[in-house]
């Protein structure tokens, strides 16, 4: 199937409405709740194929590795330059090819494709956040959670009756359930969008899973000075004789109605030059300026013999005098999450005896500490090595049980380092200038870490085993910042209210009864219709011919500063997307041109006075542009008759690599 978008010709291009064809730096505080139990999928089938009978299986097993963000450019860039031997091994014996990724080209969207064979119509996730319908504000998409409502209210507490649950958004079946359904042993870790987790051989989830605040990864620094900021939670302390006594607050109380946070004592004093003694909730330990802690343990007091684990990870920027201490997001302890985490519930714990404490985080990578400048390029590719070990060991661990026939794990780290060190890489950001070394060589490092874990799978696997390995989507720089909503404003299809002419989030100045559209995310408008919006005015009638007017005018915008054109495509939802979850997603998607990218204000709802500006912050790099640009990678052992076409089509690709008469690309019909 094709898609008809607006699309960048001339200037004085025409455009036809053809007949319909079917990615912050961080999420920010995206609550989740604690003390929850599991969730179910909605169980929409993908469309796979009957997966084969014993008798007509391959002998052994596929293993899948995804490498989140690998651009097929760079790929080949450094196979050429023989700096990734193992994917220039892998490609000879097998296959390489760039891969389509989904529109718009996010995380979330693409990894629920590659699960489900579906397009964001069918699995319902258009972007990281969507909005309320009511409040017009930016809610999580991934997940959501569903309320008992039974209390009993007494002595002031406030006693859930009967458990909430926690739900992935995502629908239809994944792959790796029909696997199982089929008698086939799955394995899967880590994969984005996979919480709560299926009930298969061993799962352990990833993108989705919250810290212990309910949020998306919300870090702590403590300081002698005021370091507030955006999306940072920071602590000033004042010492007394050469002393700080504080605490780490946690989750707020669970069965309170009015609830303060839950907190564990620590104290932090200057231990000799550079370093300052650590005591936190009974773990005593010394820090360098520089250095990371191993994990500490954390368990909350709710009441009685009841407690709430967690564990973190500290780092010293700054010692006394001007002290700087960074703390992780409280992460679940895997030795007794609150929240399960995995399949089986004991998977976890037991991961946790055979390779130590890990990240349980969906997005462990934290980003915003170095957007905001408060720990070092140094600093945050440490944390990287710490969690692509963590990751690696996952994988051989697995590897080692042999006990699956189909393994699926993902490393997210080449995207993290891809969107937060492009600067080093590209010579035009306005970042480049001042980039350190280290940025500049991040992301061949990173390409090369998993050039290293892929020739260790390789060696790993018996003759009659198969591999698959794949990005999800390529990457681009992230030069300039688009402020949509500004623009939609200038062109009278969003108003302000009376002296409020600009604002930075949640459309705080924005008058809904005189507004047409507004942009929410990182590729979406939305129009402000009459019955589905709260305060909507476009009548049913006005639809198409808006929809028609916003586009063209898009496709004329350009840089104030250059004259280089922003936007290249624009998408209406029914040329785009078949399903069932099509009322759910932006009515217009916008492929951003090379270099451009909506704001991060622009993805919360904000109408900051500027229409576009430099990008000065380290996230450098990004993919939500038009999905043309980036496409991901594709690498399998054995020869394809035909090239796979999109990431929708792995689905039925890894169902076909267990097919003993052929292994052949050809996906289902779509």
């Amino acid at each position: 199937m094709t898609s008809h978008p607006f699309r960048r010709q001339r200037r004085t291009a025409a455009f036809l409405l053809l007949p319909s064809f079917p990615l912050i730096a961080s999420i920010y505080g995206v609550i989740v709740c604690l003390l929850l139990s599991s969730g179910a999928w909605a169980d929409t089938s993908g469309g796979l194929k009957a997966w084969p009978d014993r008798d007509e299986r391959q002998e052994g097993r596929t293993v899948v590795l995804g490498f989140d963000g690998v651009d097929p450019k760079l790929v080949q860039r450094w196979m050429d330059a023989g700096r990734l031997p193992n994917f220039k091994r892998l490609a000879e014996q097998g296959t390489f090819q760039s891969l389509a990724t989904t529109n718009p080209a996010q995380s979330p969207v693409a990894w629920s494709s590659f699960a489900t064979g579906g397009n964001p119509g069918a699995h319902g996730l258009f972007d990281f956040l969507r909005r309320d319908k009511k409040t017009y504000a930016p809610v999580y998409a991934i997940a959501s959670v569903e309320e008992s409502g039974r209390k009993l209210e007494m002595f002031g507490l406030s006693i859930p009756l009967s458990a909430a649950r926690v739900v992935n958004r995502r629908v239809g079946k994944p792959f790796w359930m029909e696997a199982e359904a089929a008698g086939l042993r799955a394995s899967v870790l880590r994969v984005p969008v996979t919480f709560p987790s299926d009930d298969i051989t061993r799962m352990l989830s990833g993108m989705g899973v919250p810290d212990l605040l309910g949020t998306q990864g919300t870090f702590t620094i403590y300081s002698t000075e005021d370091l507030a900021g955006e999306n940072v939670r920071a602590v000033k302390v004042t010492p007394v004789a050469g002393r700080v006594e504080t605490v780490l607050e946690g989750p707020l109380h669970p069965l309170y109605k009015n609830p303060d946070p839950l907190t564990v004592p620590m104290t932090i004093e200057a231990a000799g030059l550079d370093q300052v003694r650590i005591e936190l909730d009974g773990t005593e330990l010394t820090l360098s300026v520089g250095g990371w802690s191993d994990w500490v343990p954390l368990s909350y007091d709710v009441a009685w013999v009841i407690g709430v684990p967690g564990m973190v990870r500290l780092h010293l920027v700054q010692a006394f005098p001007n002290l700087v201490l960074y703390v992780s997001p409280i992460q679940l302890d895997p030795r007794d999450p609150v929240q399960a985490i995995s399949a089986p519930p004991g998977y976890a714990k037991k991961l946790a005896k055979r390779i130590g404490l890990y990240h349980t985080i969906g997005m462990p990578e934290e980003t915003w500490s170095l957007n905001e400048g408060i720990i070092s390029d140094q600093a945050y590719l440490d944390m990287v090595r710490t969690i692509l070990a963590e990751r690696e060991a996952m994988l051989f661990d697995t590897l080692d049980q042999d006990d699956s026939d189909l393994v699926v794990v993902v490393f997210v780290q080449t995207d993290r380092v891809s969107h937060m060190f492009y600067r080093g890489l590209d010579s035009e950001h306005p970042l480049h200038e001042s980039a350190s070394e280290e940025a500049r060589g991040a992301i061949e490092w990173i390409y090369g870490e998993a050039d290293r874990i892929l020739g260790k799978t390789m060696d790993r696997l018996a003759p009659t085993d198969r591999l698959i390995v794949l990005s999800d989507h390529g990457f681009n720089s992230f030069r300039r910042s688009v402020h949509l909503n500004r623009w939609l404003v200038e062109k009278g299809y969003m108003a302000s209210k009376p002296g409020q002419p600009d604002s930075e989030s949640l459309f705080s100045n924005v008058n809904w009864t005189r507004t047409r559209a507004y942009a929410i995310g990182l590729n979406g408008i939305y129009l402000n219709l009459k019955g589905r919006e709260r305060l909507g005015i476009v009548r049913a009638q006005q639809i198409e011919q808006l929809k028609r007017e916003i586009a063209e005018q898009l496709l004329d915008f350009v840089d104030p500063d250059t004259g280089a054109p922003i936007v290249l495509t624009v998408y209406k939802v029914e040329d785009l997307y078949a399903g069932d979850e099509v009322k759910d997603a932006p009515d217009l998607i916008i492929g951003y041109a090379e270099g451009y990218r909506a704001s991060w204000q622009t993805a919360l709802g904000g109408v900051p006075a500027p229409l576009v500006e430099d990008n000065l912050r380290k996230w450098s790099g990004d993919h939500c542009v038009e999905p043309t640009l980036v496409p991901g990678v594709l690498f399998t052992s054995f020869p394809l008759d035909s090239p796979v076409q999109s990431i929708r089509e792995l689905p039925e690709l890894i169902r076909q690599s267990f097919v003993k008469s052929r292994l052949d690309s050809r996906a289902v019909s779509q």
